[in-house]
């Protein structure tokens, strides 16, 4: 008997368990055809990998940003150890140069970040070449958002080759002088797309590259030599030539404007009748109304500073430069003039007296930057500041000046400040164009060369 009540508990169990198998198979069809909350575990599914592309790009886009700025320190790096070697320099001299470039563009050696120079280079085309310098520059990336997902960062590398033909080699075969008309004004002190740099600074990195290539060691039997003069809302001359060009003594200002009258737009040596005068009233020369200004103390403006071959002086010159003041651009190129000028010989000293106007023998050049809307004017009579300019240009390239324009940021539908921009070049080989910093010292670069490839047949390159 138990084991019949056994049975049929047993019996009884596995049909309830059957109905229930039943009804769970019946709904299944229904189960299968619903989709709410479908996408929502789609989504959470994907998060993972979602979040992780997001976090990848944006440190992707910081390596590429990374590794155009360390492009930019290996060419200047490997262009300023090339010139070291290219004036006869040591490769222990050219490293040194070459860290010191890097530097003064943003680099900065650490346990993460690393400099090479090899010289000659050890890969690409010219691997063996002695006449080559090839500079690695390294740096190590911290993962921003992407180390939730990564173990590990990213080291981004950048490699440039300068190069010189040791077969063409030579001093210079005629005299070259520079003369570099630099914006100081107020203007330049804003950011540059490098953050941390401002305009000014990366003009002041892109001058001084013009130093390193045009100044060679050896002044003779040529001399190749650089003038510095900035322009703000005046140009400087500093004590040593205040007195001597205006004929009047200040304790406090040490800045000219534009001459009036027969002098006016000539190299005329300063004397009698050909006296610059010093600071007046500003107007603006666009709209023509007088505007107040205060007398800038000259411990803030850098003086000109005449034809030198001393590259440290010329640097300390220009690494003084601060931004201030409004844009008077043709008072600026007078003075280019004025440096360039063998009238002027008497003035300068006798290390930055300029040679005669002979192309046989010297090449001068004018290399004017600037945005080229120029306005503040002193005196009616001349025109406003973009005609002087214009004017001198003209007069100057009739001495036998050649003159390079580099229009940084000419403002957009500006028709006068690219007519200008444009005009006062010497041909339209010489008319230059920067948006940015970086390409600012490019086109500081590309003019040194062309200016050091008119006395020399050795112009450094970057050949990779």
């Amino acid at each position: 008997m138990k084991a019949l009540r056994l049975l049929r508990a047993t019996l009884a169990a596995v049909g309830t368990a059957a109905s229930s198998v039943c009804a769970s198979l019946g709904t299944m069809p229904a189960l299968l055809r619903d989709r709410r909350g479908a996408s929502a575990i789609l989504v959470g599914l994907s998060a993972p990998a979602l979040l992780g592309g997001l976090a990848l790009s944006v440190d992707v886009g910081t390596w590429y940003l990374q590794k155009r700025k360390l492009q930019q320190i290996s060419d200047t790096a490997s262009l300023g150890a090339i010139s070291v070697l290219r004036s006869g320099g040591s490769v222990e001299l050219a490293r040194r140069a070459a860290l010191r470039d890097a530097e003064r563009n943003g680099f900065e050696p650490s346990d993460s970040s690393s400099l090479t120079v090899n010289v000659p280079p050890v890969q690409g085309p010219n691997a063996g070449n002695p006449d080559a310098v090839e500079v690695v520059v390294a740096k190590k990336l911290p993962l921003l958002f992407a180390g939730y997902f990564l173990a590990d960062g990213n080291t981004v590398q950048a490699r440039s080759v300068a190069i010189y033909n040791a077969s063409t080699a030579g001093a210079p075969r005629r005299n070259l002088e520079v003369a570099l008309i630099l914006d100081v004004s107020a203007s330049m002190a804003g950011p540059s797309e490098i953050p941390g740099v401002s305009k000014l600074k990366a003009m002041q990195e892109a001058a001084k590259k013009v130093v390193d290539v045009v100044v060679q060691d050896k002044q003779e039997p040529f001399s190749t030599r650089v003038a510095i003069v900035p322009y703000g809302t005046a140009v400087s001359v500093g004590d040593t030539y205040f007195r001597a060009v205006t004929n009047s003594q200040s304790s406090t200002w040490s800045a000219v404007i534009e001459r009036t009258g027969a002098s006016a737009f000539t190299d005329d040596a300063p004397g009698p009748g050909s006296y610059f005068p010093d600071y007046q009233i500003v107007r603006d020369g666009l709209r023509g109304r007088k505007l107040t200004v205060e007398m800038i103390p000259q411990t803030k403006q850098v003086a000109v500073n005449p034809l030198s071959a001393d590259k440290d002086q010329l640097q300390r010159t220009i690494d003084g430069f601060q931004a201030e003041g409004k844009t008077a651009g043709h008072i600026g190129l007078a003075w280019a003039w004025n440096v360039l000028s063998p009238k002027w010989g008497h003035i300068w000293s006798a290390d930055g007296a300029p040679t005669d106007y002979d192309s046989d023998k010297t090449f001068k050049v004018a290399v004017l930057l600037s945005d080229f809307d120029m306005t503040v004017t002193y005196t009616d009579a001349n025109g406003t500041a973009s005609d002087q300019a214009m004017t001198l240009c003209s007069r100057m390239k009739e001495a036998g000046i050649t003159i390079y324009t580099l229009g940084y940021r000419v403002p957009t539908g500006n028709a006068t400040a690219a007519r200008l921009w444009q005009g006062c070049a010497s041909d339209s080989d010489k008319v230059y164009s920067a948006q940015t910093a970086e390409e600012l010292i490019a086109a500081f670069a590309a003019i040194a060369q062309s200016a050091a490839g008119q006395v020399m047949t050795l112009t450094p390159r970057l050949a990779e």
